[in-house]
C-alpha cells in the first residue's frame, strides 16, 4: 500500500470511530409503551425478561430465560391492566410488513415441549414493522381486534399500534418486543457486558428500568 492510500484509509478509519454511536447504530428505538401516567407511566409496566445470552442478560444479571429472543414488558396488575388497556408504541418509523390479529388473549401458561399446544401458538397476534434501513421491529402478544394499521400502512415513530394482550406463548399480559437486522439476524437493542456494544435505544435507561420515550 502507497503512502497516500495508506493515509486516506487511516483517515477514513478514524473518522468513522469519532461518529457518535447514534450514527453508527442506524435506526434507534424508544420505549414501545405507552409512558402516559395511567399506562406504563409511574411503574405501571416492568422488565420480565431479557434476550437471553448464553445464560445471561445484556448486562450479565438473570433477568431471562432459555432461548429468549427479545425484552418482555409485564403490565403490572396483570389482567385487570389489560382490561383497562395499555397502548404499545411504534418504536421507530417504518412500514407495517406483517400483521396477524384474532387469536385468543387470555392466554396463562406456556406448554414448552409442545409449542403448538392451546395458548402455546408462539407470537399469537402480533405485528412486524420494516424501518428504512431495512431493520425490523417485532410485537408479540398483542390483545385481539386492537390493532389499528393494516399491512402496508407507513407508521411515524410514536404511534399508537395495538394494545398489551397475552395471546400465543404467553403467561399472562405482556409485550414480548423484538428486533432484527438484515445482516446478522435477531439482536438486542441493549448495550452491555454481555451483550453488544451500541445501544438501539434513544434512551436505554437503567437496568430493569424502562428505555426513553423520545424518539429518534
Amino acid at each position: 500500500m502507497n503512502r497516500t492510500l495508506k493515509t486516506v484509509c487511516t483517515t477514513l478509519a478514524g473518522a468513522l470511530l469519532a461518529l457518535p454511536l447514534a450514527s453508527q447504530a442506524g435506526t434507534l428505538f424508544r420505549v414501545p409503551l405507552s409512558m402516559l401516567s395511567d399506562q406504563c407511566g409511574n411503574g405501571g409496566c416492568v422488565v420480565s425478561a431479557y434476550k437471553d445470552h448464553a445464560g445471561r442478560d445484556y448486562a450479565c444479571g438473570s433477568v431471562r430465560y432459555g432461548g429468549h429472543l427479545g425484552t418482555d414488558y409485564a403490565l403490572v396488575g396483570g389482567f385487570t391492566k389489560m382490561d383497562y388497556g395499555v397502548w404499545v408504541i411504534s418504536a421507530a418509523s417504518g412500514t407495517l410488513e406483517a400483521a396477524v390479529d384474532g387469536f385468543y388473549d387470555r392466554c396463562t401458561y406456556w406448554n414448552q415441549n409442545d409449542p403448538n399446544a392451546a395458548c402455546g401458538l408462539n407470537t399469537g397476534n402480533y405485528m412486524i414493522m420494516r424501518h428504512a434501513d431495512g431493520r425490523k421491529s417485532k410485537y408479540w402478544h398483542l390483545r385481539k381486534y386492537t390493532q389499528q394499521y393494516a399491512k402496508g400502512a407507513f407508521i411515524g415513530c410514536g404511534n399508537w399500534i395495538a394494545k398489551v394482550g397475552s395471546s400465543g406463548a404467553s403467561t399472562g399480559p405482556h409485550l414480548h418486543f423484538e428486533f432484527w437486522d438484515p445482516s446478522w439476524g435477531t439482536d438486542d437493542p441493549y448495550a452491555g457486558s454481555c451483550g453488544g456494544p451500541i445501544s438501539l435505544w434513544t434512551s436505554q435507561g437503567a437496568y430493569k428500568g424502562l428505555p426513553g420515550g423520545t424518539c429518534q
